[in-house]
C-alpha cells in the first residue's frame, strides 16, 4: 500500500482500506500511550472504519519501553497485533532500533530528529518534535501532541476534526488549549516539511 502524505477532512467515499498499521514507539514519560489512545478514539469515531489498539509499556520505569500500535481497516480486524508497519513514529533511538525491522518495504518512518540520530531506511521524515515543544510552547510535555499532529497529516484515513474531538474529550481548560495548539502546530509544521522529498539514508552514510 502506498502512503499518500496528505490528510484533509475528506468528504464522500474513502478508498478501500484492507489493513493499515501505525506504530508509535518511544520511552516512558513521553506520552506515547496517550498519543495512541487519542488517535484510536478518533479512528473509532469514523464511519465504517474499524480500529484495534495494542500497547506495551513499563509503568514503573520512566524512560523504559513504551509502544502503542494501531490497526485500521474497512473490515473487522481478526488479528490486532503487528504484521508490518505502514507508518512508524519513533520518539527515541531505542524504540526506533527495536522496531525498524517491522516496517513494510514502502513504509514511512517518522523520527524525532533531536532524539533519533542513527537510522537506515528508504523513506524517512525527520521532525524536531521535542525542540518545537521546548522552543514554541516552553513545555516538552506537548511533544506527543505535536507528533500526533504529524501523524494526522500523514495518515489520510483519520480526519483532523476527529482527532481534535478526541483531544477535547481528554483535556479541559488551559490544558485543552495548549494541547490543541500543539496538535495544530504539528500539522502545520509537517505540511511545510512535506514540500520537500522524504529522506533516504543508506548504511554508508551513517557515522559509527
Amino acid at each position: 500500500m502506498k502512503l499518500r502524505p496528505i490528510n484533509k477532512d475528506w468528504k464522500g467515499q474513502r478508498k478501500k482500506l484492507v489493513r493499515y498499521e501505525i506504530g508509535i514507539v518511544g520511552s516512558g514519560g513521553q506520552g506515547v500511550v496517550l498519543l495512541g489512545t487519542i488517535l484510536a478514539q478518533a479512528a473509532a469515531s469514523v464511519a465504517d472504519l474499524f480500529v484495534a489498539q495494542t500497547r506495551s509499556y513499563d509503568p514503573a520505569v520512566r524512560g523504559g519501553k513504551a509502544e502503542s500500535n494501531l490497526v485500521l481497516s474497512d473490515e473487522e480486524i481478526d488479528y490486532p497485533g503487528v504484521l508490518g508497519y505502514d507508518l512508524l513514529l519513533a520518539l527515541s533511538q531505542e524504540g526506533c532500533d527495536r522496531n525498524i525491522e517491522r516496517l513494510k518495504k514502502e513504509a514511512l518512518l517518522v523520527v524525532d530528529s533531536g532524539l533519533v540520530k542513527k537510522v537506515i531506511w528508504s523513506k524517512i521524515l525527520k521532525i524536531p518534535f521535542t525542540k518545537i515543544a521546548r522552543q514554541k510552547f516552553n513545555d516538552e510535555r506537548v511533544t506527543n501532541m505535536i507528533a500526533l499532529g504529524a501523524l494526522t497529516r500523514l495518515c489520510e484515513y483519520i480526519p483532523s476534526s476527529a482527532v481534535e474531538a478526541s483531544i477535547s474529550a481528554n483535556f479541559k481548560g488551559d490544558a485543552l488549549k495548549l494541547n490543541l495548539n500543539s496538535f495544530r502546530e504539528g500539522i502545520e509544521y509537517t505540511a511545510r516539511r512535506l514540500k520537500f522529498d522524504f529522506e533516504r539514508v543508506d548504511e554508508e552514510e551513517i557515522e559509527i
